[in-house]
């Protein structure tokens, strides 16, 4: 019999990881195991994996043992509800595409194979780690208080977005959480200060729970877009990769920072800001695009819509080469591109939503003379 988890069992799964009446130390550690493998998409380690096991065996009560020189894992379950959250742990841990469950009493196998007929869209979904070092699947959490840090009240709203709230005097303690997206996620932020943050797939923001001191200080990496709001007495920051960063008052600006992508793009939409690597310094006015890598080089006329049209719901391939249309699909789908030969010299025109299935933009590249095949995760361009 063939089975995977659904969405409804893995947010069942994480229900129960919350309850704290028995084995909490146990819970907390699979919660997460769970976060850590969200976010990064890579399989666990082998030790990783053992505590895991060991969690689950104090929880439900079984006993387990990995099979000899494999990466398998035999699990003697007492309940067949233990037997199917044991599994949707190592399939979200992306152990890789298979792996068994031994029945007890009977011993016959049951083999589970992570695949799907179509791949579909990204989705809200992230991971808040605050500063003890828990994590919290946000997805997954139920609307209102999910935690506290010093006087900062954190809600996460109807709508998907967290806020933070301050509630009382701060005492000046600096508290540090961190928000990431996983490849096929997306999220929006509302920090302590009111600022406004969207966050693109494969993304991440390290932010004090309350901004204190002279300065409004972040860090990022991946894609977002900020509202920041206005506060002359207190600039507002962003560090990014490569020693760069962003200072402004009060405006819009998208922040474009992939390690797989050839610089730092910071666009300004609205405002003015200023950006910063070694010595050199250059300030945007709207429309412009800087573009640091070994040094700041300014782009002055660049297409907003496309910038924006991830945080605005779909792709603009207007005049966009193969290849960053390819890193697109796979931070946004959560899949691997391989090329097969040479890659093709192409550009392509048009818009789409980003709330189709894999399949629809497929169809809609292969319409411009480009040959593609889907295998299981991995979409290959002949």
């Amino acid at each position: 019999m063939q089975s995977g988890a659904t969405e409804a069992e893995l947010k069942e799964l994480l229900e129960l990881m919350s309850d704290a009446s028995h084995e909490p130390e146990s819970r907390q550690l699979i919660r997460d195991a769970i976060a850590e493998g969200y976010v990064s998409g890579q399989p666990m380690p082998d030790e990783r994996l053992l505590q895991i096991q060991e969690a689950i065996i104090k929880i439900a009560g079984a006993e387990a043992e990995p099979e000899a020189g494999s990466r398998r894992y035999l699990f003697s379950v007492r309940s067949a509800g233990w037997l199917k959250w044991a599994a949707a742990i190592v399939l979200l841990l992306g152990v890789g595409s298979y792996f068994w469950l031994f029945k007890q009493n009977t011993g016959s196998a049951v083999q589970h194979i992570a695949s799907a007929k179509d791949i579909l869209p990204g989705t809200n979904k992230a991971v808040l780690t605050l500063a003890d070092g828990s994590s919290i699947i946000l997805d997954s959490t139920t609307n209102g208080i999910i935690a506290q840090q010093g006087t900062a009240a954190i809600e996460k709203q109807s709508n998907g977005a967290i806020v933070y709230n301050l509630n009382g005097v701060p005492d000046g303690k600096v508290m540090s959480n961190t928000l990431r997206t996983p490849r096929g996620g997306q999220y929006k932020l509302t920090l302590p200060d009111g600022t406004k943050v969207w966050m693109n797939a494969a993304s991440s923001i390290t932010y004090p729970a309350i901004f204190t001191g002279d300065k409004r200080v972040v860090s990022v990496t991946g894609e977002l877009y900020f509202e920041v709001s206005k506060n002359a007495a207190q600039p507002f920051i962003v560090e990014v990769n490569e020693g760069a960063s962003i200072e402004v008052l009060g405006t819009s600006f998208n922040i474009n920072a992939y390690d797989n992508e050839s610089s730092n793009k910071t666009t300004l939409i609205e405002g003015k800001v200023s950006v910063r690597k070694g010595d050199q310094s250059d300030i945007l006015q709207p429309g412009q695009q800087a573009r640091v890598g070994d040094a700041i080089t300014i782009a002055s006329k660049v297409d907003i819509d496309q910038i924006l049209a991830w945080k605005n719901g779909h792709f603009n391939f207007e005049d966009m080469a193969l290849s960053e249309i390819m890193r697109q699909l796979e931070r946004w789908y959560d899949i691997e591109v391989r090329y097969e030969g040479t890659m093709p010299a192409i550009k392509f025109h048009g818009k789409m939503s980003r709330g189709v299935a894999l399949s629809d933009v497929i169809t809609f590249l292969s319409d411009n003379d480009l040959k593609l095949k889907l295998e299981d995760r991995i979409l290959i361009v002949q």
